[in-house]
């Protein structure tokens, strides 16, 4: 990545059909840029746009729980559910969530040796997304799975087998939402099933596919970055254990210090855009209609030219929170405070009560480049 980023700001690659943006600046600007979208089938067909694949008939299910994610949609469309999603994931139902998001990761902290992201991020995780969102803890497991099948679609290189499980596990996800929908129409309740049902902008609300779209994106792309973040980031930190001493003494507040990690070794790397007009420029070349653009969050967060030092992990650094960890445009992401809160909980509970926590073997990392995570993680108190 630093040698591409120094070479080049953007350059194309055959194999993938697809231009890649190294820089800092460069990627923000493409985030920014109202001539690049998420999806371009309201603007022109396949035969248009380059890597553009037919939606594949036997993975119907998967296709229609994206189809309304804020993830993927445009204007006028992305407008109208973002705005619906904004007024019922209120900053103040977040903030109510700091507290039980504390209590929660001082409570589920394992003793002993155990691994952290089956033992404690994941469960830690979902429990706070099951407690936002209404969701009966017991299903935990399965929402898990599901998540965990489903983002293998986000891979480069997805194989038949996992696209037919990530397809399985939506259709069994819909039908989950859609049941649970009908509970709270039932029974409301102070959760935010409940008010994405009955909150409304401009006299419309959201219909049953845009509701599963949504509840489903909230879960899968809330849980998976954080417990990726937690694992990237405490590995990090066992790494540099001059570093997490400056926590443990009290020198550097955990909130501060999850810009770090994020920006150091982000769970996402990498982020795709779709040129949708002629004419376009990017980092002083032009780039084709119909282009594919993937955006290297990763190499971005590395950049000199405005991060010093960047190789170096500095849980102070004073401009971390300047990454590229939450993207940006209008396609920001909507749980970013909810992550931030997240994270320094989880992060304080472990300086708080296993400040000698030390790694016991050498992790190995997932086989996933989009989704960046490890396998393991086994620490021990």
């Amino acid at each position: 990545m630093a040698e591409l980023r120094e070479e080049t700001p953007l350059f194309y690659e055959q194999s993938l059909d697809r231009w890649f943006v190294t820089r800092h600046a460069e990627v923000r600007a493409c985030l920014r840029d109202r001539r690049l979208g998420r999806n371009f089938r309201h603007v022109g067909g396949e035969e248009e746009f380059a890597a553009a694949e037919s939606l594949d008939p036997r993975r119907q299910a998967f296709w229609d729980t994206e189809r309304w994610s804020v993830l993927w949609l445009e204007p006028p469309e992305h407008t109208r559910i973002r705005k619906l999603v904004a007024a019922a994931f209120t900053p103040r139902s977040v903030e109510a969530l700091r507290k039980a998001s504390a209590q929660l990761a001082q409570e589920l902290l394992p003793d002993g040796r155990f691994d952290l992201l089956r033992d404690y991020a994941q469960p830690y995780s979902i429990a706070v997304i099951c407690r936002l969102l209404g969701v009966p803890t017991d299903r935990a497991r399965d929402l898990l799975d599901w998540s965990h099948a489903m983002v293998k679609m986000y891979e480069l290189d997805t194989t038949e087998a996992q696209a037919e499980a990530a397809t399985q596990a939506a259709g069994q996800f819909r039908d989950y939402v859609l049941s649970l929908a009908e509970q709270r129409r039932r029974e409301p309740r102070n959760d935010l099933v409940t008010r994405l049902i009955e909150t409304s902008v401009d006299g419309r609300r959201l219909s049953d596919p845009e509701l599963v779209s949504t509840i489903i994106v909230l879960l899968n792309a809330g849980h998976e970055a954080t417990v990726n973040t937690l694992g990237n980031g405490v590995l990090a930190l066992l790494k540099h254990p001059e570093q997490w001493q400056r926590l443990v003494s009290g020198e550097v507040e955990p909130a501060a210090a999850v810009e770090e990690l994020i920006r150091w070794d982000p769970p996402l790397q990498l982020f795709e855009r779709w040129v949708l007009e002629d004419g376009v420029e990017l980092a002083g070349q032009p780039v084709p209609r119909g282009a594919k653009v993937a955006l290297l969050f990763g190499s971005a967060n590395r950049d000199r030219r405005l991060f010093a030092d960047p190789d170096a992990f500095d849980v102070g650094r004073s401009n971390a929170a300047e990454h590229i960890g939450f993207g940006g445009g209008i396609h920001v992401c909507i749980g970013a405070p909810l992550a931030r809160i997240e994270l320094e909980a989880a992060l304080r509970a472990l300086v708080e009560r296993a400040p000698g926590l030390s790694l016991v073997e050498e992790p190995r990392r997932n086989r996933a480049f989009v989704i960046w995570g490890l396998e393991a993680l086994d620490v021990s108190r």
